[in-house]
């Protein structure tokens, strides 16, 4: 989602060009299954940008299930077999997975890999599973199988069949790696853009805070319904828009999978934006939001410390957390801000 970066990008081109700061360095790779983009100020040098492609490469290798010599695909390998030894990153992150499952009661569930798989959604093989096909794989998702050891740092998957899938949260956690790397090579100004999960880094070389545009959901990536204002925060948006494809009843398939049917979710919701400073919990968190729909979706989002939410409607309405009311700027008028 590389518009998102260049609403900052566009004004800050015009702050660069006048003075006497070099210009923005940027590299896009296709990685975690979708594009990667970074975009550092102050330096001249693009090798700053090596370490920080190679940690991406580093955590793909470790928790992409399209990967057979991952850790997630050794633990779904053995599901129902034998614990499987991680890495501590890959043990923090299905961790984590496992908490917002909980939170969720089951509306997200990491253990949907058999359902995602199935379904193909955003690959070449993409199609509409029989029903047969669907109950069998509904049978798999249950988070309370897997199981772990802190301390002999294991994972098991007790139910033969079940598998993870962590590219909910697995972005996130590569977002936040990024920009640490980039801070301990001293990047004090950057934009991290991974398939829509935006971290920006300190403030706007300018001194003022980045303006993110986020993306309005009825239309193709470039439109944006409105802006955040941030300085060292994270922007993730879950939305019908963002994989899907349209099956031969003409009906759109979006990848956001309802852990209770087993077809993607239908739920009024089109598009759902979290604001923290993790874009691991951003990540987690747009996607439970999500899944519970906007009702229980905002009474959690309001319950949690340090946690804004944006919530876009199929009938055009923006519901915002009152934490960000002040500061989210509508910018199409064809949408309305639910007071």
């Amino acid at each position: 989602m590389l518009w998102l970066v260049l609403l900052g990008l566009s004004a800050c081109g015009l702050f660069l060009s006048c003075s006497r700061n070099p210009e923005p360095i940027s590299r896009v790779e296709f990685l975690l299954g979708t594009t990667c983009g970074v975009t550092v100020y102050g330096v001249k040098d693009t090798k700053v940008l090596d370490p920080v492609f190679q940690r991406v490469r580093e955590i793909e290798s470790r928790m992409s299930v399209n990967i057979e010599t991952s850790e997630v695909s050794e633990i779904n390998r053995n599901a129902g077999i034998q614990p499987v030894s991680v890495s501590e990153e890959t043990f923090r992150v299905i961790s984590e997975g496992l908490r917002y499952s909980s939170l969720s009661r089951g509306a997200f569930d990491i253990a949907i890999g058999r359902l995602v798989s199935l379904w193909g959604i955003g690959t070449d093989r993409a199609r509409i599973p029989s029903k047969e096909e669907i109950k069998e794989a509904l049978s798999t998702i249950d988070y309370r199988s897997v199981e772990l050891n802190p301390e002999k740092r294991t994972v098991f998957i007790k139910t033969r069949g079940t598998a993870l899938d962590l590219g909910a949260i697995a972005k996130g956690w590569a977002a936040d790696e990024a920009a640490r790397v980039l801070r301990e090579v001293g990047i004090q100004h950057g934009i991290i853009d991974f398939g829509g999960n935006i971290v920006v880094i300190g403030s706007h070389p300018e001194g003022r805070p980045w303006r993110i545009g986020i993306q309005n959901p009825e239309t193709t990536r470039g439109s944006y319904l409105g802006i955040v204002p941030g300085i060292d925060l994270s922007v993730v948006t879950s939305g019908t828009y963002e994989r899907f494809f349209t099956g031969p009843d003409g009906m759109k398939y979006h990848h956001l999978l309802d852990t209770t049917t087993g077809y993607p979710i239908r739920n009024g919701l089109d598009s759902v934006t979290v604001i923290t400073k993790e874009s691991i919990q951003a990540d987690g968190l747009s996607t439970t939001f999500f899944a519970l729909g906007k009702e229980e979706g905002l009474k959690l989002a309001e319950s949690l410390p340090g946690v804004e939410a944006i919530f876009v409607t199929e009938d055009r309405k923006v519901y915002l957390t009152s934490g960000i009311r002040k500061t989210f700027e509508l910018k199409n008028p064809e949408f309305q801000v639910v007071e």
